[in-house]
């Protein structure tokens, strides 16, 4: 049957749930109630480009409409998402992907917009495919301990050992009072690191996410005190690392290892089968080490950009200047500066 293009909205048209429950490459970047999070708090407009054969859809991908006075109207898919590859039904078509790409170009030329994909789509005629990024995936299995075995002895099962040894603990929670405890030492890492940070509605948002299955907040904690926190999201079969967050002063007794290997434990006894650690820079060595001594896999993340040329890597002069006022500011200044400035950024 000859394939077709079609727009539809991924948040309240059922055929997009529908294509999303028969796709092993689904993501949670893909789901309704993510893309509903970001509707609500930023104001993006969404519809997914589809490939259909008359019976259902076979591939697709949401696109979000970002309209700013600071950074243009534009397509992404999906802002704040780390990757966001196309969604294909298991049973499609060998040519619905490349039909895709197709649709792709065709929407963004009927928008006269610039598009960025955050994955490779070599499939998109005339789009640049540049790496970006670093991307690290866990191999799970049923038995936690052979997931163990692989972390590294010398950077990863020390710190495990040493943060028991110091009496941490870890917490495993979905409720609000959890993301604000991350949310409070959200604020110092971010200031620490010189990076805005995400109003708090945005973060409690993730309570509707938690709420239908979607994810959690993991909690190191010292005497009962957080000193560590991290949000996973959950959705097809992976566990993926969104957010995480620390007191610099506690660092030492190796919270965040215990974090990520129970974690890790509790991952394996769901019966999930991947570990997303995330997107990591190209020049930051010492967090693609960390990554790679839990036995992660690492490969390069590329985007995808339709457009008439491809961004500069690297941060930019005002990047810079932007980083050394936050983190020389008391932590509002990152806060207000996030409120002001993320939802053009997506």
């Amino acid at each position: 049957m000859t394939a077709t293009a079609a727009t539809i909205d991924p948040i309240a048209d059922p055929a997009w749930r529908r294509l999303l429950e028969r796709s092993p490459s689904a993501g949670v970047f893909h789901h309704p109630l993510w893309l509903e999070l970001l509707r609500a708090q930023y104001g993006y407009e969404f519809e997914a480009c589809c490939i259909g054969n008359g019976t259902g859809i076979e591939a697709g991908i949401p696109v979000a409409l970002v309209e700013s006075r600071l950074t243009g109207r534009r397509l992404v898919s999906i802002p704040f998402s780390d990757v966001c590859a196309p969604v294909t039904a298991h049973d499609a078509d060998p040519t619905a992907l490349e039909d895709l790409g197709l649709a792709l170009v065709e929407q963004a030329g009927r928008s006269g917009l610039e598009l960025t994909v955050h994955a490779p789509l070599p499939s998109a005629p005339g789009a640049f495919v540049q790496p970006s990024f670093y991307r690290h995936l866990l191999p799970l299995a049923d038995d936690a301990a052979e997931v163990e075995r692989r972390f590294s002895k010398s950077q990863i099962k020390r710190g495990i050992k040493k943060a028991r040894r110091e009496g941490l603990e870890v917490e495993r929670r979905t409720d609000r009072a959890a993301l604000d405890a991350f949310y409070a030492l959200h604020l110092q890492t971010r200031r620490r690191l010189g990076v805005p940070t995400q109003p708090k509605r945005f973060i409690r948002r993730f309570e509707r996410l938690f709420e239908q299955g979607l994810g959690f907040v993991m909690l190191a904690l010292d005497a009962g005190e957080p000193i560590a926190a991290a949000v996973f999201l959950t959705f097809n079969g992976t566990v993926t690392y969104k957010y995480g967050a620390s007191d610099a002063r506690k660092l030492a007794k190796r919270p965040n290892n215990l974090l990520f290997a129970e974690t890790i434990r509790w991952a394996c006894e769901a019966g999930y089968e991947t570990l997303d650690f995330g997107r990591t820079d190209i020049g930051n060595d010492g967090l693609r080490a960390f990554k790679r001594a839990w036995g992660a896999e690492e490969s390069e993340l590329a985007y995808t950009y339709l457009t008439e040329r491809p961004p500069e890597a690297g941060a930019g002069l005002r990047d810079r200047v932007l980083g050394t006022t936050i983190s020389h500011s008391p932590a509002f200044v990152g806060r207000l500066i996030g409120a002001a400035l993320y939802r053009h950024a997506g």
